[in-house]
């Protein structure tokens, strides 16, 4: 048995599926395939559940002495590295070091930019469709600061991203208290993103798009998207449990997976993830988070979610595959029990996703140039969630031979 199409989208998760609704919304036929039972259920999860459109600033890898060499004793409760993993991620480290140059960093934020303005506007236009609009809280992003010198830095930094038009405040303490008045009387303020939008639940949001997917005739089903072979030059096929899907184009939506299927026909991207780890906890007593918080001098988030309070934690540089860890948690429970009132755990396990990573802080937007056919949307880092929409019109456009909305040279795979 065989089911025929004109794209097979290949993962499921956010990205996957804004990809696969503007490819619909083009009149092609689309099979979504997904190694899960169903849809964002991966990198897409766990996230902080924010759409940040003023997330254009690309994190750089440090590069004072002094910030390196906090990095290098692996004490810091923002990031943490696997010193069993360092030899085998070194040679992407090492790119990303060296496109964190200013000047390189300042293309990147170019790059950045058009996806970014449109990360909303392109998340609603769905959402509309999808009824799934109500899911989109706009709560803002709360930045809270416990030290002066911290709080100083990243208002110096704010100066640079009002020149792109990102809308922020500066909040003194009693300001923050009266915002957010269960946090911890001694910080000393915050920066208020005002733009930002946050989910209650990623994962429905998800759940929104694949009905709405599916509502108009696409087709779901769960399959090994690694299958995929060439049939002819420009003809593809992939096994699922429906059969064997033939398509005449594919969109590889792996994120953190994308490597495994590149890397052997012949694209050998400089691919790293940036590891991350969330549990939620109930709210003790009366206490009460009303919008995503950041404990910056704490590093990590509190996000109010439908589980719970959702703490997200910083990064952990490790191989995808490695086992969990629980020493940056360990790291910064105590912190976030002195920031927020935080009561019991809500579930035993804690949930660790990869985060995937190209050392310019850009994604891979665009055709594989020795595979006519063959497709990638990945690469988005910290920012899948917020950039989902936005990349999968651009992706649309360009699969369909319009002219697209926003330059596609950033994105495109040959520049590594």
């Amino acid at each position: 048995m065989s089911i025929r199409a004109d794209v097979v989208v290949l993962g499921a998760g956010i990205v996957g599926l804004c990809c696969a609704l503007h490819l619909q919304r083009r009149g092609r036929e689309v099979v979504l395939i997904d190694r899960a039972d169903g849809v964002g259920l991966e990198t897409s999860y766990g996230n902080a559940g924010l759409i940040q459109p003023d997330g254009m600033i690309p994190i750089a890898f440090p590069r004072d002495l002094r910030t390196f060499v906090s990095y290098a004793l692996n004490r810091r409760r923002d990031c943490y590295y696997h010193m069993s993993a360092l030899a085998e991620l070194a040679p992407a480290l090492f790119k990303y070091w060296q496109l964190s140059h200013p000047d390189a960093m300042a293309n990147s934020l170019m790059g950045n930019l058009p996806l970014f303005e449109n990360s909303v506007p392109e998340h609603f236009a769905l959402a509309q469709e999808a009824g799934a609009i109500e899911m989109f809280r706009p709560t803002g992003w709360t930045r809270a600061f416990r030290k002066e010198k911290t709080f100083a830095a990243h208002l110096r930094k704010l100066v640079v991203s009002a020149s792109y038009g990102v809308a922020a405040e500066q909040l003194s303490g009693d300001q923050l208290r009266s915002l957010e008045p269960h946090l911890n009387s001694s910080l000393i303020g915050a920066i208020r993103f005002t733009g930002q939008l946050s989910l209650a639940s990623p994962v429905k949001l998800s759940q929104a798009y694949r009905q709405l997917f599916t509502s108009l005739g696409g087709i779901f089903t769960k399959g090994e998207a690694r299958t995929i072979e060439a049939k002819s030059r420009s003809h593809w096929q992939v096994a699922s449990d429906r059969g064997v899907i033939e398509a005449d184009a594919a969109v590889v939506c792996f994120g953190p997976w994308t490597e495994d299927l590149l890397r052997p026909l012949g694209y050998p991207l400089p691919f790293f993830v940036k590891r991350g780890y969330h549990l939620h906890f109930k709210a003790r007593e009366e206490a009460e988070l009303h919008n995503p918080v950041s404990d910056v001098d704490g590093g990590y988030s509190l996000t109010p979610m439908e589980e719970g309070i959702r703490l997200n934690t910083g990064v952990e540089f490790a191989r995808r595959d490695d086992p969990p860890s629980v020493v940056q948690l360990n790291r910064v429970i105590p912190w976030a029990r002195d920031f927020f009132p935080m009561g019991e755990r809500v579930e035993r396990q804690t949930w660790v996703g990869s985060r995937p990573c190209l050392p310019d802080m850009l994604p891979i937007i665009g055709p594989l140039p020795r595979h006519p056919g063959l497709w990638v949307a990945a690469g988005h880092a910290h920012h899948g969630l917020t950039l989902a929409a936005s990349t999968a019109r651009l992706l649309a456009e360009m699969m369909s031979g319009e002219t697209p909305y926003v330059d596609p040279r950033p994105y495109r795979v040959e520049r590594f």
